[in-house]
């Protein structure tokens, strides 16, 4: 029995594309930071759709949770799509920054992506047809220097795609705009349906 990860779902884009999935009978591992968003979002879909949903509380600038969670996935699931959805963001010149919320941004922003591919990566790669989702949600302006970062995440997923062509697995980068209700939804069905065209035409509601 196969599982769909979703990083980031108690975030509004990560509901959506759970939302989807669930639509089309995926079962579900849910991981975000806040607990009870993905216990409502776990009972909701529970009671909407017959499939299997478990959800898991993880800290992205805590390395130790990440791999505590990942680990957990691996023991219990198998795993043949991971959805890896950040929230980015830097509002302030970087010099404003103390070092200490600097790193914690940079490591729930940008590094914590790369480190759930890398602790996920034995699971999927056990499966002819897995696929995984980047998805950078970040709102305009974007400075320059997080454009640079931005740019670094999706050339990565571009370049390990290729690495990883042979295997079968797949990693596809896409970059989102805040979401914006039923147009953001629009958009998650056209990403899913472009990624993993077996699921047909989605629809969804927004909650």
């Amino acid at each position: 029995m196969n599982f769909s990860v979703i990083r980031g779902a108690d975030k509004p884009w990560g509901r959506v594309f759970a939302r989807i999935l669930a639509t089309n009978k995926r079962h579900l591992i849910l991981i975000g930071a806040r607990e009870a968003a993905l216990e409502t979002l776990t009972r909701e879909i529970v009671q909407k759709h017959r499939i299997l949903v478990h959800y898991l509380v993880a800290d992205d600038a805590d390395t130790g949770s990440i791999i505590s969670v990942c680990e957990k996935i691996n023991d219990r699931f198998e795993v043949d799509l991971l959805v890896n959805h950040v929230e980015t963001g830097f509002p302030l010149p970087l010099e404003d920054y103390d070092i200490r919320s600097l790193d914690r941004k940079l490591k729930t922003n940008h590094a914590s992506g790369i480190l759930y591919l890398h602790q996920l990566l034995p699971n999927l790669l056990l499966h002819a047809h897995a696929r995984v989702i980047d998805l950078w949600c970040y709102s305009h302006p974007v400075p320059g220097w997080e454009q640079a970062l931005l740019a670094f995440n999706m050339r990565f997923a571009e370049h390990f795609n290729e690495e990883l062509s042979e295997s079968g697995l797949q990693i596809s980068s896409f970059g989102l705009p805040v979401f914006a209700g039923a147009e953001s939804v629009g958009r998650a069905g056209e990403i899913l349906e472009n990624v993993l065209p077996e699921l047909g035409e989605s629809r969804v509601t927004v909650g």
